[in-house]
């Protein structure tokens, strides 16, 4: 169980959270030369959607391969594509692809790395699911990756939040 509490006075803002959470490792789209890597998370159940959107990301970026795998059973998917780019650019393109988790892409953006988990938090690790081939070859692999993270993550939807903030 995890309970957090924050509190700020000058603008307000007092927050409670309690959910039940579990420790998970991860991997940070950093890589060798202080690029990253691209990495994407969907909530969102349908396969195709996220093949589509991925896709267009593909055609417009010349990007090489892009796998896919399920996050969890009943929906939600990872991608990951071996791409060098520059952190703002990267952040970009993910951030353009349709049906990407907003939650996700602001807390890569105020981290300036993309982190997936890598085993199972209560239902299952990510598991491959397909390759989307691309014209390029990947310039760079998981050799390359620098960091990797464990963190908590909640084990389920069902978390409590009680706040006040002022606008």
């Amino acid at each position: 169980m995890r309970i957090l509490l924050r509190k700020r006075i000058g603008s307000w803002r007092f927050a409670l959270s309690i959910g039940k959470v579990i420790e998970v490792q991860g991997i940070n789209s950093e890589i060798v030369g202080g690029e990253h890597i691209l990495m994407w998370e969907f909530d969102i159940t349908d396969l195709s959607l996220v093949t589509t959107a991925l896709r267009h990301q593909q055609r417009i970026h010349n990007l090489p391969d892009i796998t896919i795998a399920r996050s969890h059973p009943g929906g939600g998917f990872h991608a990951y594509c071996f791409k060098r780019l520059p952190w703002l650019k990267s952040l970009s393109i993910v951030a353009d692809t349709e049906g990407v988790d907003p939650g996700y892409v602001n807390m890569c953006a105020w981290r300036m790395k993309f982190t997936l988990r890598l085993t199972d938090k209560g239902q299952g690790a990510p598991q491959f699911l397909a390759m989307l081939s691309g014209d390029l070859h990947p310039d760079c692999s998981m050799l390359d990756l620098t960091s990797h993270v464990k963190y908590e993550a909640h084990t389920t939807k069902k978390i409590w939040r009680f706040g006040l903030t002022e606008r």
